[in-house]
C-alpha cells in the first residue's frame, strides 16, 4: 500500500500525514523522495509506532542524527507492505534493500568487482581460475573475495604449486592432444593429453576444497603419508612431486596461522564509529587460518549500529553460508531473529556472540583495528557530488548521472552510447546502446541526439539526477526541446560538456539559461568527474560502432536489424541472392519479394543504407 502526500508536503509533516493510514501490523516500509526514488527501507514489529519515531526529535551521535534528519527532510511518500510475522518482514527488508540499494541503508555492494577463485566442479576435470564476478547456480564453487587483484594472482601462483589444476578453457581441453607449457613447468597435470586419470585429478580438486575449508593441517598430514608411501614403493618421481607440494603447503600454513587457540570455523564482524559514520570489517577464519578480510564503508547509513549490524549480516551471507559462530562488536537489535534466518541459510545452528575476554575477543579486536584504519586520501565520492551540486546549482545531489554520445563514420552507421554513474562510479547495469537509422537522424549528430533523447526519456528507466551531453550550447538547446516534448514525469537536470577552445584548453560546462560556462577550473574534482563520465560515454559509443562494423565483416549484418529473425533472413537472401543485391533493392521490392510489412521493410532499408561506409573504421 502506498500513500503519496500533497505536492508541497515534505519531511516530518509528510510522515505525520502518512500515519493516518499506517497499520499496527508487522511489515516493511519504504520512504521515497519527490522523484519516487527509495531513500530508505526498514522493518518494524508494528509499523505505525515505528513511523511515529521519525516525527520526534532524534537523540544520538552527531553523525547518526544528522543523517536521519537529512533523510526525513527528503521524504515525500511512504509505502509499506504488511507481513504475517517479523521474520517475514526481515527477509523482505533484505530483498528490497538489494533491489533498490537505498542511499540511507547499509549497503555492502559497490561498483568495484573483486577477484574470486572459481573451481568448476561440473566438469570431469575441474578448472581453477581467477574471475571478477561469481555466477550463481553454475555448478562451481567460489572462494573470496580479495581486495587486491595482485595479492589474488600471487596467491593463485602459490596454490598452483600445491594443487596443479588446469587453467585453460573447457574447449581447449576437448580440442588439445599435446600438453602445453603449464605441464612442462609443473603447473598442470595435462588432463587434455591423458597424463592423469580422472580419479587422480578429482583428488587434486578435493584437496583444494579442503584447503579453502580450513583443513590445511590435515591435508599436509595426508600429503606426507602419500609421499612416504611412494618413496617406500620406490616411485621416486611421484614422491618428489608430493614432497614439493607438501613443503609449499607447510610454508603457506605457517604464514597463515592466526592462533592455535582459535581452532574452529568462525567469522568476526566489527563496526568502527568514525566521525563521518560507520565502517565494517569482516574477517573469515577457517581451521585457525585467516582466509579473507574486507572492510566496507557504511558512512551513508542513517541507522543505529545495532540495526546496521543486522542488515550487514544478512548481506554478508546472501550467497555464502555463514559459519557456526559469528563474533560481533554490536549485537543486532533482534539477535535471535537474525540468527534464525542465518541458520536456515546454513542448514544448521548459527550463534551470534559478543566475546568479552579470551582469544575470541582478541580476534574481534583485530577486526576492529582493520575497521579503524584510515581510508585512502583524496576527495571522497559524496564530497565531490556535493561540490558538483553547488557549482551547477542543482536542486539535489547528482547521485545518478548519465551521459549520451553519438558515434558514426562519415555520417554512416550512426549509433549512440548512454552510460550511467551511480555515486560517482560506473553503473554498467544501466548502460544502453542505440541504433540510429537514416530516417531517425542517421548521419546528423543533432538529429540523432534528438531521436535518442526522445527514446531515452520515453523509456521505463527512471530519469537520472543529471543528464550530461557531449557537446556545447547546440546540444543543450536540443535537449531542452526534447524535454519539453517528453511524456509527463520527472525531468533530469541538464548540462553540456564541450572541449576546450584552444589545444589543451580547459573543458567548459554549459547550463540552461546561462550564457557563460559554469565556473569550474581545470583540476576541479567536480569537473574531472564530468570529464570521466563524458570520456566513458565516448568510449562506449565508439566501441559499439566498431562492434557493428566487425560483425558486418564476420557474419550477416542482418542479425542486427530489429524485427528480422533467422527465417526472415533466409527468405531475404534466397529472394535476392546476396547482401549486395539486397542493399540495392527498394522498400517496395523488399515487400513484394519477401512479404515484409512496410515498417520492417523501411527499417531494413535504412539499416542497410547506413552500411555504405567508404572507409573502414580506424
Amino acid at each position: 500500500m502506498e500513500y503519496t502526500q500533497p505536492e508541497k508536503m515534505r519531511g516530518v509533516e509528510a510522515i505525520k500525514q502518512a500515519l493516518t493510514h499506517a497499520p499496527l501490523n508487522p511489515g516493511v516500509y519504504l520512504m521515497k523522495d519527490a522523484r519516487g526514488r527509495v531513500l530508505y527501507v526498514g522493518k518494524a514489529k508494528r509499523l505505525k509506532p515505528r513511523l511515529t519515531s521519525y516525527t520526534r526529535p532524534i537523540s544520538g551521535p552527531t553523525w547518526y542524527s544528522h543523517k536521519v534528519a537529512a533523510m526525513v527532510g527528503q521524504v515525500a511518500a511512504v509505502e509499506y507492505v504488511i507481513t504475517s510475522s517479523e521474520k517475514e518482514a526481515l527477509l523482505l527488508e533484505n530483498t528490497l534493500i538489494k533491489e533498490h540499494r537505498p542511499r540511507y541503508n547499509a549497503d555492502l555492494r559497490d561498483d568495484k568487482s573483486y577477484p574470486y577463485f572459481r573451481l568448476s566442479l561440473n566438469h570431469d576435470y575441474p578448472r581453477f581460475a581467477l574471475v571478477r564476478r561469481p555466477r550463481l547456480n553454475d555448478g562451481a564453487k567460489y572462494f573470496g573475495p580479495f581486495d587486491s587483484a595482485g595479492a589474488a594472482r600471487q596467491t593463485m601462483r602459490m596454490l598452483q604449486r600445491i594443487f596443479p589444476l588446469r587453467r585453460c578453457s573447457d574447449r581447449m581441453v576437448a580440442s588439445r592432444s599435446r600438453p602445453c607449457l603449464d605441464y612442462e613447468m609443473g603447473r598442470c597435470p595435462a588432463p587434455c593429453a591423458g597424463k592423469i586419470s580422472r580419479e587422480e585429478y578429482r583428488k587434486l580438486a578435493s584437496d583444494l576444497e579442503a584447503f579453502f575449508a580450513g583443513q590445511g593441517q590435515e591435508l599436509a598430514r595426508r600429503l606426507q603419508e602419500r609421499m612416504e608411501a611412494a618413496a617406500t614403493a620406490e616411485r621416486f618421481e611421484e614422491a618428489a612431486a608430493l614432497r614439493d607440494r607438501w613443503q609449499a603447503l607447510t610454508r603457506t600454513l605457517e604464514r597463515q596461522q592466526v592462533d592455535q587457540a582459535v581452532d574452529r570455523d568462525l567469522d568476526a564482524a566489527a563496526l568502527h564509529q568514525a566521525e563521518d559514520g560507520l565502517r565494517l570489517a569482516h574477517l573469515r577464519v577457517r581451521g585457525g587460518q585467516l582466509v579473507a578480510s574486507r572492510v566496507h564503508d557504511l558512512s551513508r547509513a542513517a541507522l543505529a549500529p545495532e540495526e546496521v549490524m543486522a542488515q550487514a549480516l544478512l548481506m554478508l551471507y546472501d550467497q555464502a553460508a555463514p559459519p557456526p559462530l559469528i563474533l560481533v562488536s554490536h549485537m543486532p537489535s533482534d539477535p535471535s531473529l537474525v540468527a534464525e534466518v542465518l541458520g536456515e541459510r546454513a542448514g544448521r545452528r548459527v550463534e551470534l556472540r559478543r566475546p568479552r575476554r579470551g582469544d575470541k575477543r582478541g580476534l574481534l579486536e583485530l577486526a576492529l583495528i582493520n575497521a579503524a584504519q584510515p581510508r585512502a586520501a583524496g576527495p571522497q565520492g559524496e564530497a565531490v557530488l556535493e561540490r558538483l551540486q553547488q557549482k551547477l546549482g542543482l536542486a539535489g545531489l547528482p547521485e545518478r548521472m548519465e551521459c549520451l554520445d553519438i558515434s558514426h563514420l562519415g555520417g554512416h552507421l550512426t549509433v549512440a552510447g548512454l552510460v550511467a554513474f551511480s555515486q560517482g562510479r560506473p553503473d554498467k547495469a544501466r548502460y544502453r546502446r542505440y541504433k540510429v537509422l537514416e530516417g531517425e537522424g542517421g548521419g546528423d549528430d543533432y538529429a540523432a541526439m534528438a531521436h535518442v533523447l526522445a527514446r531515452r526519456l520515453a523509456g521505463s528507466d527512471p530519469a537520472p539526477d543529471l543528464l550530461l551531453l557531449d557537446g556545447g550550447k547546440g546540444q543543450l538547446n536540443l535537449a531542452l526541446r526534447a524535454l519539453a516534448q517528453a511524456p509527463a514525469g520527472p525531468r533530469p537536470a541538464l548540462a553540456a560538456l564541450a572541449k576546450g577552445q584552444a589545444s589543451g584548453g580547459p573543458d567548459r560546462v554549459y547550463l540552461p539559461g546561462r550564457k557563460n560556462p559554469a565556473g569550474l577550473k581545470p583540476g576541479d574534482p567536480a569537473l574531472l568527474l564530468l570529464m570521466r563520465l563524458r570520456d566513458e560515454a565516448h568510449r562506449f559509443a565508439v566501441s559499439y560502432h566498431r562492434l557493428l562494423r566487425k560483425k558486418a565483416l564476420t557474419r550477416s549484418i542482418l542479425e542486427e536489424v530489429p524485427g528480422v529473425g533467422p527465417k526472415t533472413r533466409a527468405r531475404l537472401l534466397k529472394a535476392f541472392g546476396s547482401l549486395a543485391a539486397l542493399k540495392k533493392a527498394s522498400v517496395e521490392q523488399i515487400q513484394q519479394k519477401v512479404g515484409l510489412d512496410g515498417a520492417t521493410a523501411q527499417r531494413l532499408r535504412g539499416f542497410l543504407a547506413a552500411l555504405d561506409t567508404p572507409n573502414p573504421p580506424k
